[in-house]
Parts: structure tokens; sequence; C-alpha cells
């Protein structure tokens, strides 16, 4: 994707995994500091990318590069159904996932030349390590496998999905990320592992490796897609984006990255839709603390990174 040498992803990820870092630790100007697995998510989305984008910002200038961010949160996730094979356990019915990070790389025209994707599932880490138990298996078969599946929400246009096979585009083995937060231990960080067969996550990375890697279109990060593509895989990223790029806005802040001339940006929290409110259940009744990982049907969060050639 990013014409980088080694050495500028190597910085790329050093100063965002710094601001990964620094952005879970503290109160930030648009969520707390995190808790659980919603107020995680959205703190990565609302204030995390934001001092991405800001770190990372003048280090692409440097090589004639601008960034643009839109970041999304919504304290929903879309469920889908599928055919269970693999276990005997789950009804086949789960969420997709937490949050889809694109992408896009443009030429000095804006043409998207390059677009990589990635869906991410969010996990609190319990001694360090992802741990799943009961339905989250129906989950992992639905990452690991990508068997055909339709979304439940009607949101969403309706049909079966088949995102792995022909015509195919980028690489199935890499649509999907387990993302493991650290809230409770010290240093407070993210890492993503990928399903693996049979009951595993393999590979684990540091986000913001992870990320300056996707960023440049190395392996085994995130999947290419096509802009308006037309396969399944290319079509439901393009979908994901449009619906929830689509819902009202509830707060928005025009001053984000620091008023930046280089970096143009859209921060937005829909955290009100379909969210339970502080302390209640999602019954209406007193809240238990660990509702504050409860995720309701509805569009997907969405970070959307643009790279575009300039002078």
């Amino acid at each position: 994707m990013l014409p980088l040498e080694t050495h500028h992803i190597r910085a790329l990820a050093n100063v965002a995994e710094q601001a990964i870092n620094r952005t879970l630790e503290k109160e930030g100007p648009r969520s707390p500091r995190p808790t659980g697995e919603v107020s995680a998510v959205r703190k990565l989305v609302l204030d995390g990318f934001d001092e991405i984008a800001h770190a990372w910002e003048p280090l692409l200038r440097r090589w004639s590069l601008r960034i643009e961010l839109s970041a999304i949160f919504t304290h929903s996730r879309p469920h889908v159904t599928f055919t269970p094979t693999r276990y005997t356990r789950g009804t086949g019915r789960c969420e997709l996932a937490d949050l889809l990070i694109v992408v896009d790389h443009q030429d000095y025209g804006g043409v998207i030349q390059d677009r990589r994707a990635a869906l991410v599932q969010a996990k609190r880490l319990k001694g360090g390590e992802i741990k799943l138990s009961g339905s989250d298996w129906t989950q992992h078969e639905l990452l690991l496998d990508l068997p055909a599946f339709s979304f439940v929400d009607p949101i969403y246009a309706p049909g079966p999905r088949d995102i792995r096979t022909a015509p195919q585009v980028g690489d199935p083995d890499f649509t999907a990320e387990y993302g493991g937060v650290e809230v409770d231990g010290t240093p407070r960080h993210w890492a993503f592992w990928i399903p693996a067969s049979p009951d595993d996550l393999a590979a684990p990375l540091a986000l913001g490796t992870w990320l300056a890697r996707m960023a440049a279109g190395l392996s085994m990060t995130g999947r290419m897609a096509e802009s308006h593509g037309t396969d399944d895989w290319s079509a439901t990223v393009e979908e994901l984006l449009r619906v929830t790029g689509a819902l009202p806005i509830v707060m928005s802040d025009d001053t984000i990255l620091r008023k930046n001339p280089n970096v143009v940006g859209r921060v937005a929290d829909m955290a009100s839709y379909l969210s339970v409110p502080t302390g209640l259940s999602a019954a209406g009744g007193p809240r238990k603390p660990e509702m504050e990982d409860y995720w309701p049907e509805g569009p997907i969060s969405t970070v959307h990174l643009t790279f575009r050639q300039v002078g």
C-alpha cells in the first residue's frame, strides 16, 4: 500500500503503540478510561485513532502523504446467521464483529489504488490471555471458517454472503482478528490474534505494529478488498461503511486532530444508538458489572483511514 521502507514502518509502529498505550491509561476528550470491552473499543475508536493520526501526520508529511480519518463508535454490532459444522455447540447465530478497520491508499487524483480491511472482535484479556468459552466458539467458527452468512438486521441487504470462495479477493485467512485488550494490569495495551484451527488463536501482534504493517500493505495484517467491488467480501466492506456512516451523528467535533491543516478527519459518537443506559441492564433492571461488555444489535463501529499522495 504505502511506498515505505522498513525503518519507516517501524517508526509508524512505535509512535502508534505509544499513542495507544497513552490512550488506554487516561481519561480522554471523548471517552473515559476503559474498564471493559465496550469502553475499550469506544476509547480506541474515538480517542486512540485520533492520537495515532496526529502522531503519524508529521512522519507521513515527510514522505509526501496525507492522512484522513473517519472514526465512528456505535455501541452496537451486527448479528449474522450461518450453518455451523465445526462445533456442535452454538446455534449458528452470533455477532459478526465489534469493529471494522479499513485502510485506503489514494493516488494524486484521489482514486483508491489499494484497500485493506479487517473485522475485529474485542476481548478483554484474562491473565494476559484471550479465553473463549460457551457461545464464543460459534463466532470463532464464523471468523475461522468464513461460512456463508446472512445479516439479521434488515438495515443490511438480505441474502447470504460468501466471503471466502470465488470470486476471491485478498487472503481470507486474514479477514478477521481478535483484539485482546488489557484493562486490568499494567501496562495497558491492545494486541491482535488471528483465529486458528481447531480451537486456538495465533500470531499475536501489538496493535501499533499491526496497523503500521496494514498501512504498508504487508502480509498477515488485514485482507485486500476492492473499492466498489462486486465480490461478496468487498461489497460487504462497502455496505458496513455505508450503513454506519448514514446514521445520524449524535456527537461530532469539528476541531478534531488539533485543527491540523494536513489531516482531515471526523470522529462521531453514536453510543446512544440502542445502547444500555448507565446503571441499567438490557432488561431495564439494575446493571451488573459484566454489563459493561453488553453489545446490542445494530450497525458496526468503523475506522476508515485514507492515505493520499500529495506534493
